[in-house]
């Protein structure tokens, strides 16, 4: 798996010991999680099992999810991840969280282009991105990234439930990809 390096990140493969930081900075706050696919966390347990999860499935070859590191700190502050293909396997569906104290400041904007890159270069056609429809924030990411509204749809908000909730896509072709055109922070 690539290792890539942005203006402020390190965007690395997740290691033994990235559970404690994944916890505390993002699994087990609500407001990171409440438009995310995935619940709170409550206990380290939790983290440490997601964290062998996502060993488990780099030693088996998926190479497609990455943990954001500030340049110079060793400790976890978010994770972007293809977490679906479509298309025959050209088309990448990713997904991304970082920290509420990194919120705002194009962290995230900035990890989540160095991984479009990283797609395309890889031979990726297309990227997509959804997001719950009450969390625009994420929607800007994907904008500032040079992703483009294409629709929406429906999913249960959260596994084990019965809730709906509309989901905003966005989506950029290889073809249209301008990296000078990403706009930073």
């Amino acid at each position: 798996m690539s290792v890539l390096t942005t203006q402020r990140l390190v965007l690395r493969p997740f290691r033994e010991g990235d559970a404690e930081p994944m916890f505390r900075n993002w699994m087990s706050d609500e407001d990171v999680a409440r438009y995310c696919r995935w619940y709170r966390h409550k206990d380290l347990k939790s983290s440490q099992w997601l964290l062998q999860q996502y060993l488990k499935e780099a030693a088996d070859g998926f190479p497609y999810r990455w943990c954001v590191n500030e340049k110079g700190r060793e400790e976890a502050i978010g994770c972007v991840e293809v977490v679906g293909l479509r298309e025959h396997k050209t088309c990448a569906e990713i997904g991304y969280v970082i920290a509420k104290r990194f919120w705002n400041q194009g962290y995230m904007t900035e990890a989540v282009a160095a991984v479009i890159r990283e797609l395309f270069r890889s031979g990726f056609h297309k990227v997509l991105a959804r997001h719950h429809a009450d969390n625009p924030a994420s929607g800007r990411v994907a904008e500032k990234c040079g992703m483009h509204f294409v629709g929406w749809e429906q999913e249960l908000h959260k596994p084990d439930s019965d809730i709906l909730c509309d989901m905003q896509v966005h989506a950029i072709h290889k073809d249209d990809y301008e990296p000078e055109r990403i706009v930073h922070g």
